[in-house]
């Protein structure tokens, strides 16, 4: 370890023994999973970037007591792989600033994050259905209507594409679309202090279908007003915080949005595949598969028979 991790972990594990907290309950606070956040205290290899932030995010005043911090912050939106490389993420920093100058007309005002984690509520399965029919209904859509994100005019939200995007330059262009292409989906920046404006900037290098849940996706952040997510340069490497169950609530609603529940229902128990129905919904068979197993219809899905047998 460095001196700045060591710094880290010595903070850390004072804050927890003052706090009387175990470290498997550390370990759900910070979203590090317990063997991890066990060798980091333990002093048996370096936490990565993602976990430093996390932890840092946790201490709160406390860093800055130890002398810890953020060298340069901006909140966002973020859809990528949970540990995605500190090089993608400091690229996609670099768009979002590009992207903010370009959009903000002036506004000169950071957008920040004013939630905590105990302000994080996640939503039951019963409301996140009755949220994704009830806003399926207020655009008019039919019970077993297919709905395609792009058509959607979200009222403070513009959509910049990443391959014809004129707002970043062409090394970020060519870095996202090519080395970090599958580490990252799309990104929505907000445009000011009170985040009432919005650019969701989306990885068009991915399929049609892909491009689909994630643009749904990024709207479900915003429109449920979902804790920003912190992109950040720490001790001179990049990472991001990671919030998994409005991750989960933002991707279950897209799916429910996509593949209303009672239609889904119906074409299991008409035998359709996931193939087809994917191909009537313009989505992927994988997300189908995802309905159906949230839904409690993988066995009718694949057909698994069940009896008991005579006493």
């Amino acid at each position: 370890m460095d001196k700045f991790e060591e710094k880290l972990v010595k903070a850390v594990r004072a804050k927890r023994d003052r706090e009387g907290l175990s470290i498997r309950a550390l370990s759900g606070i910070v979203g590090i999973s317990f063997s991890t956040l066990a060798r980091i205290e333990r002093g048996e290899g370096s936490p990565d970037n993602n976990s430093k932030i996390r932890l840092l995010e946790w201490l709160g005043p406390d860093a800055e007591e130890h002398e810890l911090g953020f060298d340069r912050v901006a909140f966002v939106h973020f859809r990528a792989g949970k540990n995605a490389s500190s090089g993608t993420v400091q690229t996609l920093l670099r768009a979002a600033v590009c992207l903010r100058e370009h959009y903000a007309d002036g506004d000169p005002s950071e957008p920040s994050n004013p939630l905590i984690d105990g302000d994080v509520v996640p939503m039951s399965k019963e409301e996140l259905e009755a949220t994704a029919e009830d806003f399926r209904r207020d655009l008019g859509l039919g019970k077993n209507d297919p709905l395609d994100p792009f058509c959607l005019i979200v009222a403070p939200v513009t959509v910049e594409r990443l391959r014809s995007s004129t707002c970043v330059d062409s090394k970020t262009r060519e870095t996202l679309a090519g080395p970090a292409c599958n580490e990252w989906s799309a990104m929505s920046v907000p445009l000011n202090a009170a985040q009432d404006r919005w650019v969701v900037f989306l990885n068009d290098c991915h399929t049609l279908e892909r491009q689909r849940v994630t643009l749904l996706e990024e709207y479900w952040h915003i429109l449920s007003g979902h804790k920003l997510t912190k992109i950040a340069k720490i001790a001179g490497s990049f990472g991001r915080t990671y919030d998994s169950s409005e991750e989960h609530d933002a991707y279950f609603l897209a799916s429910a949005t996509l593949l209303p529940r009672d239609a889904v229902k119906r074409m299991v128990r008409q035998g359709k595949s996931a193939a087809e129905i994917a191909s009537f919904y313009g989505t992927s068979p994988e997300l189908v598969e995802y309905r159906i197993k949230r839904l409690g219809l993988w066995r009718e899905h694949v057909g698994t028979k069940v009896s008991l047998r005579s006493p």
